[in-house]
């Protein structure tokens, strides 16, 4: 049993790890520092990035071109871009340490699903650094950018799964509620993808003004913000529908609470970005709640037939 919590609290730094890369990746997007290390794996052809500009390498011009925002060496950019791929790499390991530990403990026990879907969260880090490589490779086109969630989202749910094999918690019997969790969950998951496209297009608008005057960029986006804006409420709405149903059940009740202060805290980021003219602090965290918001309603989900 010791064993068992051992690796129930090993998947749970997978997850909270996955959230870091997820908060760091929209920093890192926000900040314009993506090109911050122009170069993958290495950043200006070193493993540790220069701290200044005469620590670069002889030949500092080849990268320094692929860059459309730095010109010159921007050191906040490129360590900043340096410490998102630590923290990615962090996550890899602490992976690698789930994998083999689930091939040697449970493979041939009847927990053997766990080893599947731990094999399921690597080959989705491998696909996640697979899309790195691609977004520096192609200067970060903005689809790359969106493709680059995914796995995130994926890896997230997989580590609940793998927590939800090992509790072995008995389900809860209440099919209006697992309707509506299903319901909450397809609306928040088209929300987020409407969200990606605003962001891709802001990325779009914000390189025309030369990455200045951020507070017009919402000006120049197109339809997909309104429609963005209106769905927002039709998602609050189920899954406010969702909190309510889910306190008739005690086991339910802490995840509820969790899901009904993000609903609030991703509709106050919401407002703050368009009656704020998008200030830099409110972006990473609202994809970074909204991502924790689908995941938690999918995690409920698990709990109800």
């Amino acid at each position: 049993m010791e064993t068992n919590r051992a690796f129930i609290r090993c998947a749970k730094w997978v997850f909270y790890l996955t959230f870091l890369v997820i908060f760091m990746g929209t920093f890192v997007r926000t900040t314009h520092s993506g090109m911050g290390c122009p170069d993958w794996p290495r950043c200006f052809g070193k493993w540790i990035p220069p701290m200044n500009a005469g620590q670069l390498p002889p030949d500092y011009e080849k990268y320094l071109s692929r860059q459309d925002i730095d010109h010159t060496f921007n050191a906040a950019h490129t360590w900043t871009e340096y410490v998102n791929r630590l923290c990615g790499l962090a996550l890899g390991i602490m992976i690698v340490v789930l994998i083999v530990w689930a091939a040697v403990k449970y493979f041939h026990t009847n927990k053997k699903s766990v080893f599947y879907w731990s094999l399921l969260l690597f080959l989705l880090f491998l696909s996640e650094a697979l899309l790195g490589w691609a977004l520096v490779a192609s200067n970060l086109n903005v689809w790359t950018l969106t493709a680059h969630m995914l796995p995130a989202l994926l890896m997230a749910a997989s580590c609940v799964v793998i927590i939800f094999l090992m509790e072995n918690k008995d389900k809860i019997l209440d099919s209006r509620l697992a309707l509506f969790l299903w319901i909450a969950l397809v609306a928040l998951l088209v929300q987020i993808f409407m969200g990606t496209q605003v962001r891709s297009e802001v990325d779009i608008v914000s390189k025309q003004f030369n990455y200045m005057q951020r507070e017009i960029w919402l000006q120049h986006v197109g339809t997909f913000l309104q429609v963005h804006e209106i769905f927002a409420w039709i998602a609050a709405l189920c899954c406010f529908i969702v909190v309510g149903k889910s306190f008739t059940h005690h086991a339910l009740q802490r995840r509820a609470v969790i899901i009904l202060i993000l609903v609030l805290a991703e509709v106050l980021l919401g407002l703050i970005m368009t009656q704020m003219r998008m200030p830099m602090f409110a972006q990473p965290l609202h994809l970074l709640f909204s991502s924790i918001l689908v995941v938690t309603v999918f995690s409920q989900l698990l709990r109800v037939k």
